[in-house]
């Protein structure tokens, strides 16, 4: 393998925002949205949110006074 093959380098969160995400995320996120959304939540936690592209999808659809948290280990 070249020296060349091995390195990654860049932003990796702006390469996965703008490739990754539309690409394979983007639609799961919207669909979880509406199902979360479409049960009239209290409260939501989201667990592993990364980039936060269900956070983006989620948060304008839910009640005014639902409670949201959101974690990420990174």
């Amino acid at each position: 393998m070249a020296d060349s093959d091995k390195v990654f380098a860049g932003s990796i969160p702006k390469f996965y925002d703008t490739l990754m995400v539309p690409l394979i995320f983007q639609a799961y996120a919207d669909h979880l949205a509406q199902l979360v959304a479409g049960s009239s939540p209290g409260s939501v936690l989201e667990t592993a949110a990364g980039s936060g592209v269900v956070t983006r999808a989620l948060a304008p659809q839910l009640k005014p006074d639902a409670r949201y948290l959101v974690t990420d280990l990174n």
